[in-house]
């Protein structure tokens, strides 16, 4: 299998082709091993391989589901493997042992899903670029000088440049979102309890974070659902998935759907002129199709605050500190970034009762959300508010160090995304079109909780109304 062969194929094709005998798993496990051989040197999204396992797994592979053989790499951070060290892109966790598989990972495997290794990620997944200390930056594969965005960015640079069809993310203010839009994939958060977090975190930053996937196609998003979806033993966030399944959902036809539009962020910013023009195009496409467009405007309470911090930087916290009583000692200055320890600085100052304001703002904030948009099906925002900024430009160091300074310069380039995590709700970035900078622009469509389905059946409309898999030939030819 030759890597445009491969390529040119999504993880529910591979596995199609797999099934029917016209390929073996072990090819394809080949094809992508060599890609990322030839690749990763110059675009390091990829930090930790398993290639040998990975082989003798595709070797021992027995067809059994729509992914079955598909190549896929887990983001180095949330989720454990049970060969694979999770070391939170940090260097105080250099030399961690693998813990038993999560859930989603055991799933995962249990499809069939040939796990290759893993990817980039900024320290503890807690910033807008994937640019850490211990990896280094991962570099975009449609322009190498501008962020692949955070912080699922390893993740979305393997996928747009064809590594693996499908990688892991997580997304708990946009981390799937803002790299899927950044280098022009689908990326797709669901509702809050659709995939089980644990082990060991069921919950994490107070229900803000969604794991799930970043891929090519639409229909490995939703094939992917069908395999990590629905509810783990004990867990108190659950949602369970649709009865037919979210693969085969794809296909039944849409209503007639009433949309939001909105260019203001919840700050009143608007969106720059790029992004205004992919979702002023979008919103055409729609209307073409049928669908009932009308303005929308975030409410005030949509806008993070302060309390936002608190339950990031907290966790952050949490996790340090468990590392610290493992190897019975605190991290040395050098073995975390510049921005952990401004979180951990952060999280020291807060009281309990400053916690507890925190989720209750939260809260309030998910109520507001969820009444704005009580009339309408979808909101349709830009992913981001302006072009993916140049390397370092986001970094903390770069914003002086001040934890509210680089807040405000993430929130300039990154503002669409946090509203779906504070109400729960799926949303996902779709690229749509490429700017005049030769860099993809992306539109973000957000549902209610638990409307899943009917945001990928959007999406599903979108893909097909612009095309969008035959822009990766010439990204390819270009990384050649």
């Amino acid at each position: 299998m030759t890597p445009d062969e491969y390529r040119a194929q999504d993880g529910v094709g591979l596995a199609q082709l797999i099934a029917q005998g016209q390929i073996s798993a072990t090819e394809v496990a080949e094809a992508a091993i060599s890609l990322i051989e030839a690749l990763n040197p110059r675009l390091n999204a990829v930090v930790l391989d398993r290639f040998d396992a990975a082989r003798a797994e595709a070797e021992r592979l027995r067809p059994r589901g729509p992914l079955a053989g598909a190549t896929f790499l887990l983001k180095d951070v949330n989720l454990f493997g049970a060969d694979m060290p999770t070391r939170f892109a940090s260097r105080f966790f250099a030399g961690a042992e693998p813990k038993p598989d999560s859930t989603m990972v055991r799933r995962w495997r249990e499809a069939g899903l040939v796990i290759l290794g893993r990817t980039n990620t900024p320290e503890f997944a807690g910033d807008f670029i994937t640019e850490p200390q211990l990896y280094g930056p991962t570099l975009n594969p449609w322009n190498e000088g501008v962020t692949v965005g955070g912080s699922s960015g390893g993740a979305a640079a393997a996928v747009a440049s064809g590594m693996v069809p499908l990688a892991h993310g997580t997304d708990l203010g946009g981390s799937i979102r803002i790299p899927a839009a950044c280098c022009g994939v689908f990326g797709f958060k669901p509702s809050v309890g659709l995939n089980p977090l644990g082990p060991p975190w069921e919950e994490i930053a107070g229900g803000l974070d969604a794991d799930h996937v970043l891929t090519r196609s639409v229909r490995d998003s939703a094939a992917s659902l069908d395999v990590t979806a629905g509810p783990d033993t004990g867990t108190r966030l659950n949602r369970l998935p649709p009865s037919g399944g979210f693969l085969a959902g794809l296909v039944a036809p849409l209503p007639r759907l009433r949309i939001g539009v909105a260019l203001e962020d919840p700050a009143g910013r608007r969106a720059g002129a790029n992004q205004a023009a992919a979702v002023e195009r979008t919103a055409r496409l729609l209307s073409g199709l049928s669908h009932h467009l009308e303005p929308y405007a975030f409410p005030p309470e949509a806008l993070p605050g302060p309390w936002f911090d608190a339950l990031w930087t907290t966790d952050i916290l949490h996790l340090v500190q468990e590392r610290g009583a493992e190897l019975g000692r605190d991290p040395s200055e050098d073995e975390l970034d510049d921005l952990t320890r401004a979180a951990l600085r952060h999280a020291r100052t807060l009281s309990a009762v400053d916690y507890l304001d925190a989720r209750l703002a939260m809260a309030r904030a998910a109520q507001a959300i969820g009444r704005s948009r009580e009339s309408f099906d979808i909101v349709l925002t830009p992913s981001l508010a302006e072009d993916p900024p140049s390397l370092g430009e986001l970094d903390f160091a770069t914003n002086g160090r001040d934890l509210d300074r680089w807040n405000a310069r993430g929130y300039a380039f990154a503002p669409f995304s946090t509203p779906a995590n504070l109400a729960g709700q799926p949303s996902a970035s779709c690229p749509v079109m490429i700017g005049g900078s030769g860099l993809p622009l992306a539109v973000q469509i957000t549902g209610k909780p638990g409307a899943d389905l009917l945001v990928l059946q959007l999406a599903r409309e979108l893909e097909d109304a612009t095309e969008w898999q035959r822009t990766f030939q010439g990204l390819w030819k270009r990384l050649a």
